[in-house]
């Protein structure tokens, strides 16, 4: 079971690299884009560019940022509960949001099927748009696996106190 935890961790910071790569893209672009636009020559595409970006880059982080605790929590309310209703919580919300964002993820494999079989692509640059929402399901699977990482050290923790 080890094993496959690194390899979560492993694929859930390669994620976090990527998103960051896509936030340096986003600025990058849009700077070129704004002086392109002062000369009068605008990066053609440059809005589909930067929101595919954007879309990857939240999604990308999502799985990191919940390894990590790094979402925003009601720490006023949980730190006047015990160690052990603290992980019965845990466990509850960790259950639900993998089973969300397990649905969540086989139902956008659904969709990108749906859009490669459509032949659906963007507007100006024609670009595939089933591969970004390939990438974002994938993105949340890792994040369903991340969360039931979570519920399974709150059962730990439930036992343990």
């Amino acid at each position: 079971m080890d094993r496959i935890w690194k390899v979560v961790g492993f694929l859930s910071r390669a994620l976090k690299r990527g998103g960051a790569v896509c936030l340096v893209g986003m600025a990058a672009l849009t700077c070129v884009d704004v002086v392109g636009r002062f000369f009068k020559y605008p990066v053609f595409g440059s809005v589909e560019l930067v929101t595919f970006m954007g879309v990857l880059a939240v999604a990308a982080a999502l799985p990191f940022t919940h390894e990590t605790n790094g979402h925003i929590g009601v720490e006023l309310l949980m730190r006047r509960l015990s160690n052990r209703t603290r992980a019965i919580v845990d466990a509850c919300t960790g259950t639900m949001g993998c089973l969300l964002f397990g649905v969540v993820a086989w139902r956008m494999v659904v969709f990108a099927i749906d859009l490669r079989q459509s032949g659906e692509v963007s507007m100006n640059l024609q670009l595939p748009e089933y591969m970004i929402v390939f990438a974002v399901a994938a993105a949340f699977m890792i994040l369903s696996v991340v969360i039931f990482k979570g519920v399974i050290d709150a059962f730990g923790r439930m036992r343990n106190k």
